[in-house]
């Protein structure tokens, strides 16, 4: 029998914790570090529930170490904070330093086993593995300081382990499934048009209405109407590059009442969905509710820990789903909280201008984050949210819709290569979580029209959300046509008989798929011979 699967639903054989007086080196053997905080592991139903009391002290992570050989280990898989960049969640040989966020599958070339927490805990959390044990750093911090607080359940702990010959593109599933006891999921398809990939939030209310009219015309008489998405741009406050937040209740010079367009969409036949930043606003805050971020330079960033900030974003929000938009995809959260340059060696960002804490000490960052995403659905009710750039363990079971991946792009394909195409890998959350969208197909003249058709077909016979951003006038009638076969795909696709990814195992770009037992091999190397070296999101 192969050393490939650890036991971890049992006592760590090592805990530490650290403290905002711990010292550097509080990982190495005999180094005293003295605490108050109490950590209690607690086995019940096949999971490890652990318990941080931290009596008073600051506790910033719990790290626990299990160790036993896995050496028969061929390669790792894990996940990743919240959207995934362009090499975030790879087939990896062991690399004992690299921290795997939330959950993690090993391959030993005949089974699938996997490692992680259950959705909606209440820290971040941190995998390593070396062929001899694994690790976990369970991240409490508030800020970058640490938490206090009374007993708190951090993390269920569950593993699973593989069965020999099982298809592993399955069996991810299956644990995602374990992790995650109560998915939210749409109650219908998720596909359309979204404005941005070709306006870049330059879009004007006309031609978002001919968009849905379009969009009606080639979906009429399907089960479910589409979506027609008007992204970033519409707000009053719009500056590209330089600002794009609140206020909301006033738009642009291209749009008039939100409302009304939200009403004439509907008129064409279409759902109607919109874009909003819930943090950042250019109105008045009192000093408290406002937070540094490490990200935003201008505006200002609400402190979601605060009362005040909250019911901003509430009423926000509330006031949005009422002006009749059946979908809102809110953004930039993550980044607007912990920044997006480079990581420190735990997962969060950590500079000079970081915060030390949130205005609530006695919450981790996990439990804001949980606290900001469970108002923003509170408030829209009935409508639908999307999250974007928003960690996917702790919006499975808030939110219906979850961006998967980073941009795409209506100026060269190589960048949906690279940040859409490869937020697949993350599939296996699909139906588990939510409904996984790895953002638009785009067409436009500067990207290939056939790299974009398979790129919304992949979605479409995956089950994920498909939506399309097209240039108006860019496709003729033909094209026009395949379109509309793909919808049709997307309008009638049932769970469970989503496509699988059958090379899944073997790349970070995945290119095969089988459907209704017919293989699918799309060659997103075709236009560039390769790929693009030369690459800009804007350019």
């Amino acid at each position: 029998m192969k050393k490939s699967f650890l036991e971890i639903i049992r006592i760590p054989d090592d805990i530490k914790v650290y403290t905002e007086t711990s010292p550097f080196r509080f990982e190495e053997p005999g180094e005293e570090n003295d605490t108050r905080a109490d950590v209690k592991c607690v086995v019940e139903n096949d999971l490890l529930n652990v318990y941080l009391n931290t009596n008073g002290d600051a506790v910033k992570y719990v790290r626990m170490r299990w160790n036993g050989d896995i050496s028969d280990v061929q390669t790792l898989l894990g996940d990743a904070s919240a959207r995934i960049l362009s090499d975030d969640v790879l087939w990896r040989s062991f690399l004992p330093h690299h921290k795997m966020v939330w959950y993690f599958h090993t391959n030993d070339g005949e089974c699938l086993h996997s490692y992680g927490v259950k959705t909606g805990c209440n820290c971040m959390v941190y995998w390593y593995a070396d062929p001899y044990g694994i690790t976990v750093l369970l991240d409490t911090r508030n800020g970058s300081g640490g938490v206090v607080c009374d007993e708190l359940l951090c993390a269920q702990i569950v593993s699973r382990k593989g069965v020999a010959g099982e298809d592993m593109y399955k069996a991810a599933h299956a644990f995602c499934k374990m992790m995650c006891d109560k998915p939210k999921l749409p109650s219908t398809p998720i596909y359309g048009y979204n404005d941005f990939y070709w306006s870049y939030s330059a879009a004007e209310e006309k031609v978002v209405l001919d968009g849905a009219k379009t969009l009606g015309e080639l979906t009429r008489g399907f089960k479910h109407r589409p979506f027609m998405m008007i992204d970033d741009g519409w707000q009053i406050a719009h500056v590209r590059g330089k600002y794009n937040g609140g206020p909301w209740h006033l738009t642009s010079d291209n749009f008039g009442s939100m409302s009304e367009t939200a009403d004439k969409v509907h008129n064409f036949g279409c759902s109607a969905g919109i874009w909003v930043r819930p943090l950042l606003t250019l109105q008045h805050v009192p000093e408290e509710a406002t937070f540094k971020s490490p990200y935003q330079s201008n505006g200002i960033t609400l402190d979601p820990s605060h009362e005040y900030s909250r019911q901003k974003i509430y009423d926000d929000i509330k006031m949005i789903s009422g002006w009749g938009y059946d979908m809102i995809k809110h953004d930039f959260t993550f980044l607007d909280m912990f920044g997006m340059t480079r990581i420190d060696m735990y997962g969060l960002l950590m500079t000079d201008n970081w915060p030390q804490h949130f205005y609530d000490r006695s919450k981790t960052n996990a439990q804001i984050v949980k606290e900001l995403y469970q108002t923003i659905q509170d408030a829209a009710g009935d409508t639908l949210v999307m999250g974007c750039n928003t960690p996917n363990h702790l919006v499975a079971g808030i939110h219906a819709i979850q961006r998967s991946g980073g941009d795409t792009s209506g100026r060269h394909f190589e960048i949906s290569r690279r940040y859409g195409l490869h937020s697949m890998m993350r599939l296996p959350q699909n139906n588990a979580f939510f409904k996984t969208d790895p953002d638009c197909a785009v067409f436009t003249e500067k990207v290939s029209k056939e790299l974009g058709f398979n790129y919304l077909e992949m979605a479409a016979i995956t089950g994920s959300a498909t939506f399309a951003s097209v240039k108006p006038g860019i496709l003729d009638v033909a094209e026009q046509s395949r379109l509309q076969e793909i919808f049709a795909i997307a309008d009638t696709i049932e769970y469970p008989d989503y496509a699988t990814i059958t090379d899944w195992t073997r790349t970070a770009a995945p290119s095969k798929f089988e459907y209704k037992g017919e293989k699918y091999d799309y060659n997103w190397y075709k236009e560039y011979q390769g790929v693009r070296h030369v690459v800009s999101w804007d350019k």
